[in-house]
Parts: C-alpha cells; sequence; structure tokens
C-alpha cells in the first residue's frame, strides 16, 4: 500500500547534511551580524584627540592645532599660542594590528623636536584584562621615552630596541608596539626602515598544533597501547597547554576577531588551531578540543575522581534540563556585551583566563574555582552545564546516528533572532 508520509520523509543521510548545514549558517549569521555592527561603532564612534588627555603629558598645553604636515599631527600650543608638542594616535593607521582579540588605538604625545614624551592607550577591541596589565606595566610604557619618531619608525625587532612584552599579555604588549613604530612612520623620511608586524611563528604556535595533533591521534586511534599515555597527555594539557601556554579558545578571544581582525601576523598557529577546533567535529562528530586538549575540562576529569560515584547525589532531568539554559544564557550575555559594548570582560564569564595566573582577574578565578568544585561533586558540571564556548563547539559537532531537530537547534535559531534584531536598531539605542 502507498504510504503518502513516506514518500516525503527524507532520507537520514539528507537530513543530517542539511541540519549540519543550518548550524554552520546560524553561528555564520551571528557572526556576521556582531561584525556589521562593529564596524558601525567604529565608523560612528571615532573621537579626536582632546586637550585633557594631552594634559597628563604637557600640563600647560591649552590648545591643539592640525598641522596640515605630512605626519597628520597635532600642534599643542600653550596659553600663549607657543608651540610645545605635537599629538598623535595610532588609530586608524594602525587597525590592522591585532593583540590577542583586537586592535588598540595609543595616543602618543612628543615635544617640539619630535622626541617621545610618553604614550597611552586611548581605547582597545583587545581583551581589557591585558590592556590593564599593559598600562599598568611601567617598564613598558616608558620604554618609548626620549626616543625620536624618526628612531621608532625604524624599529623593526622589538627585543633588538629593547622593547619587551609584557608579562600575561604577550600579544596585548606586542600589537601597542607595533602599533606605536606603525603611526611613527607615517609622514616619516623616505629612508625609514618598514616597520610593522611580520609573520611570525614561535615555539607557541608549535606547541599548539602539537597538542592538536596528539589531542586527534587520542581521538581517533583507540589502541590500548596508545591509551594508556592518555593520564600523562592530559596532565600536559593542564601544565603546559594551560599554565604555559595559556592560549585557551574562550569567548573573550572569539568574539574580539569577530568584532575586528583576525591576528593573522602574529597568531598564526592560534588561529590555526580554532580553526581546527570547529572544523574537525563538524567534520568528524569527535570533540577533540573539549574532550582531549581542554585543560579545564582534563583538570575536572582528575577532580571528578575525589568523592566515589555512589555517594554523589543525582541530578533529576528537570534539574538537567534548566542547567542546559545556562550556556546559551551566557551567550546572550556575550552577544548584549558585544552589541552595547558593555563595561564587562568576557574573559570573567569563563573560567580560562585564570590559567594565565599573571594576568588573571577575580571573575574569572572565581568561575574557575566554582566550577572545579561542583566537578568533584556532578561530573564535569562546568563543561555540561557552564560553558559558553563549549556549547558551541558541540552545536556544530557532527552528530553520530540519527540527527533530529533539538532544543539547542532551537536556541541557537534564538541567539540569531537576538543578533539579528540589535544589528537592526540605531546606533543610540545602544548609548546606556
Amino acid at each position: 500500500m502507498f504510504d503518502r508520509r513516506a514518500a516525503f520523509r527524507l532520507p537520514s543521510r539528507i537530513k543530517k547534511t542539511f541540519l549540519q548545514l543550518y548550524r554552520l549558517a546560524i553561528l555564520a549569521g551571528i557572526v556576521l551580524f556582531v561584525r556589521q555592527h562593529a564596524d558601525r561603532v567604529r565608523a560612528d564612534g571615532d573621537w579626536p584627540i582632546s586637550v585633557n588627555e594631552v594634559q597628563a603629558f604637557l600640563p600647560e598645553a591649552t590648545t591643539l592645532r592640525a598641522t596640515g604636515d605630512q605626519r597628520n599631527s597635532l600642534e599643542i600650543l600653550d596659553n600663549q599660542r607657543n608651540a610645545i608638542g605635537f599629538a598623535m594616535r595610532s588609530m586608524p593607521y594602525s587597525k590592522e594590528i591585532v593583540g590577542y582579540s583586537g586592535p588598540s588605538d595609543v595616543l602618543m604625545i612628543t615635544d617640539k623636536d619630535e622626541r617621545m614624551l610618553g604614550i597611552a592607550i586611548r581605547s582597545s577591541y583587545d581583551t581589557p584584562s591585558h590592556v590593564e596589565d599593559v598600562e599598568i606595566d611601567r617598564r613598558f610604557m616608558k620604554r618609548w621615552n626620549e626616543r625620536t619618531l624618526t628612531e621608532v619608525a625604524a624599529i623593526t625587532d622589538l627585543s633588538d630596541a629593547g622593547i619587551y612584552s609584557v608579562a600575561g599579555a604577550t600579544r596585548t604588549s606586542e600589537a601597542v608596539a607595533w602599533s606605536i613604530t606603525e603611526r611613527a612612520q607615517v609622514g616619516g623620511s623616505a629612508g625609514a626602515a618598514t616597520a610593522g608586524p611580520k609573520w611570525q611563528w614561535d615555539w607557541r604556535d608549535t606547541a599548539m598544533i602539537s597538542f592538536l595533533l596528539l589531542g586527534c591521534l587520542f581521538a581517533f586511534q583507540k589502541g590500548k597501547r596508545l591509551q594508556k599515555w592518555r593520564p600523562l597527555f592530559s596532565i600536559a594539557t593542564i601544565l603546559i597547554f594551560g599554565l604555559l601556554l595559556t592560549d585557551l579558545v574562550a569567548q573573550s578571544l572569539l568574539i574580539g576577531w569577530v568584532e575586528s581582525r583576525v591576528p593573522w601576523y602574529s597568531a598564526l598557529g592560534t588561529i590555526l588551531f580554532v580553526f581546527a577546533v570547529f572544523a574537525i567535529p563538524w567534520f568528524t562528530s569527535q570533540p577533540v578540543y573539549c574532550q582531549f586538549i581542554c585543560p579545564h575540562g582534563n583538570l575536572q576529569r582528575w577532580l571528578m575522581k575525589v568523592i566515589p560515584a555512589k555517594r554523589k547525589p543525582r541530578l533529576g532531568e528537570g534539574t538537567k534540563w534548566a542547567l542546559s539554559f545556562l550556556p546559551p544564557l551566557l551567550l546572550m550575555v556575550v552577544l548584549l556585551t558585544s552589541f552595547w559594548q558593555l563595561e564587562l570582560d568576557l574573559a570573567s564569564i569563563e573560567p580560562f583566563d585564570a590559567y594565565a595566573l599573571r594576568a588573571a582577574g577575580i571573575g574569572t578565578i572565581l568561575v574557575a574555582i566554582v566550577g572545579l568544585a561542583a566537578s568533584t561533586i556532578i561530573p564535569m558540571a562546568y563543561c555540561k552545564y557552564g560553558c559558553p564556548t563549549g556549547w558551541l563547539l558541540d552545536f556544530v559537532r557532527k552528530r553520530s546516528g540519527k540527527d533530529r531537530f533539538s532544543l539547542a537547534d532551537g536556541l541557537g535559531l534564538a541567539l540569531l533572532g537576538l543578533a539579528f534584531l540589535l544589528s537592526r536598531l540605531p546606533l543610540s539605542a545602544f548609548a546606556i
């Protein structure tokens, strides 16, 4: 007998492919709306240098006047209308120079002989805690003083010039440094050396890709001879990948790249790593990063063994269902923070920055401690019920067996809808 419903039923393989493409489109749509809004904010929210900013370096400054010269700087005048120095900002010349998660606008003040008096970070799309670490590092901030703009423009190697990165904020401080050298070149002599960021690949990049390859090896090769080394690899991810490298996949990193630019020059290894972290589960269904590489996940696996399983409480299905909304709610916070430019360090809503011990803020440390403590009672508590980054990685993951439209798919569509609505509001609506 002819079954009409069966005639219109999609083959399971086509249905799975459609759902995979649907999830990828959701993610791509959110990225597009966030990026469009960030571009609008940059275009409309650009502000000129004020006298108050300059007075921090030259208290006698009263007026700023455009010079009209090739440097495109501002001449600083005192109350007698005497020229006492020059002011300039790195943006928009340095907009392609991205630190950990975004570019920075740096104020540069010189005397009338174009000798540097000081620098200040006016604004930044980088991770706030990293920017703060750079700002309070007096050694880094004062390293530019007494150099002429010509000398700054000639810098091609930071370490050779005696300019060293800030511990815990390496990529951010290097981006600030290259922004300064890039700006110093504007309108300089034709013979000045070409400074600026160069393609970099150092031991950190090699280490990250090595962890990725080893994680894939443990994920796809199930032989007992190899798997006996997994506990040692788990410890290595905590001590080396977590505490030494500290470049964990996090919302602060991802949203920074979406809002500004991907740092191709300075973080190629990290870029390839993040791309693979999303691509591997999408193609293979194996959550390689979450299951094998993430230091916080591996630390939870060790801590969940502290209390015997029989002594642990069992969560009801209703409780599990309610807790499953927490990661997408945090992603909603990420979107609102991005669109409204809220004074919220997104690193503080996840535990991953806590592994950068010198730069860790109180918020990220508290999230890390609470998540680890919870994992002793509820196995993998943070991974299952608290991690927005893990939720995203699982959202795009290819499902094994039958696949069907799930609660996560509906929540993903809701996040896309929120991003769309926020992107259509006038910028005045975000002035809170």
